[in-house]
């Protein structure tokens, strides 16, 4: 619903401090990882995305705002369940698509053998919710000790890239060679942000879910 002509001249003269977003919540023992403002659904206002950690446990999480003739609200917060040892902090980003603000997620897991992954949400207003739209993901062997692969699904056209990593024996400083490219069509109904697969999942990784 379109917020009234009334509405939209008061929100343009409310303060700058009136109209900042939803912030980061937390329970108690989390920890906030990392977190990005930014208004993803459109509506003119700034939502946040956010990792926090806690005992055995790691999320993302999406609080976007909302607008209607009478009210700004909070939608409640899309959650997505991580690998709760990471490798290192995950790094949230944003870019800009024809459909509106990208939410980029990077995340790097595993131990010695690693898998880097790599999501991307948008806003659906269909579903009113930050879906999944791709996911990257690359595993390999920190310690050279292997070969390793890497997999590149778009969800917007089911298309699937799937690359064999060879690991060089020979000359140079390249670790890996990329070998063995196939393609073929993964189709997939929308999925919401907190049903998204890992790297894990894509890769058919022991690892997985």
């Amino acid at each position: 619903m379109k917020a009234s002509p009334f509405l939209a001249l008061a929100l343009i003269a409310a303060p700058a401090a009136a109209q900042v977003g939803p912030q980061p919540m937390f329970d108690a023992g989390e920890e906030l990882e990392v977190e990005l403002h930014a208004d993803f659904n459109g509506d003119g206002h700034a939502d946040v995305a956010y990792i926090v950690r806690g005992d055995d446990k790691r999320e993302l999480r999406v609080a976007t705002t909302f607008i209607t003739e009478v009210e700004i609200g909070e939608n409640p917060p899309q959650v997505l369940a991580l690998d709760p040892y990471p490798l290192a902090d995950a790094r949230l980003s944003e870019t800009d698509s024809a459909k509106g603000k990208v939410l980029v997620l990077e995340d790097l897991t595993g131990g010695t053998t690693a898998v880097s992954s790599t999501h991307r949400f948008r806003w659906d207003a269909r579903l009113e919710a930050m879906r999944l739209i791709g996911l990257d993901a690359t595993l390999y062997s920190r310690t050279y000790a292997h070969d390793g692969k890497e997999a590149s699904w778009n969800l917007l056209t089911g298309d699937l890239v799937t690359r064999t990593l060879r690991l060089n024996k020979g000359p140079g400083d390249q670790a890996y060679d990329t070998v063995g490219e196939t393609k073929r069509k993964k189709p997939s109904p929308p999925l919401r942000l907190e049903n998204s697969p890992s790297g894990d999942d894509l890769l058919g990784w022991p690892g997985a879910k």
